[in-house]
């Protein structure tokens, strides 16, 4: 009896390769514009900043803000954008190599994606400071957290 691959466990896939795909053409692309990024997002944090301080009830909700803006402004260095860019990419790389191999319905891509996701949120987690980590992180754990469970769903149909 050949084995067949489960339609939840294909769907899965599916998504893992079209999400892993976009994720490492996102990755390429923030790695190689860092410096545009780099050089924009002051601007736009400046013109923000300006225009919440306009509308800002108090001086202290100002300054709350701006000590905000700055924390995220402070993540999108050159440097963060391409080590956030390498991250990113390594990790689905590392993803889609597991989908792939999940696909054939091998159990060792199931841990290759594991590895993937885990590489995601610690690279992510070394990567930015301050409450930008803290949202980065809470959010791509929450995100691995459903995959890697809906993966391991389908454990007892991988060899």
């Amino acid at each position: 009896m050949q084995n067949v691959r489960p339609t939840f466990l294909t769907v899965l896939c599916i998504l893992t390769f079209i999400g892993s795909a976009y994720s490492i053409f996102q990755a390429f692309s923030n790695y190689t514009s860092a410096a545009v990024v780099a050089d924009t997002v002051p601007t736009v944090i400046d013109e923000l900043k300006d225009q919440i301080d306009a509308q800002a009830k108090s001086e202290k909700e100002s300054e709350m803000i701006d000590k905000i803006l700055s924390g995220v402004e402070a993540n999108f260095t050159e440097e963060k954008v391409k080590n956030m860019g390498l991250v990113s990419g390594i990790s689905s790389i590392l993803t889609l190599i597991g989908a792939v191999l999940m696909w054939g319905l091998q159990k060792k891509g199931y841990w290759i994606y594991l590895i993937g996701l885990a590489a995601g949120v610690i690279g992510g987690a070394m990567v930015y400071v301050g409450i930008w980590s803290g949202i980065y992180v809470t959010g791509s754990a929450i995100i691995a957290a459903i995959f890697g469970l809906l993966y391991g769903l389908n454990l007892k149909h991988l060899h």
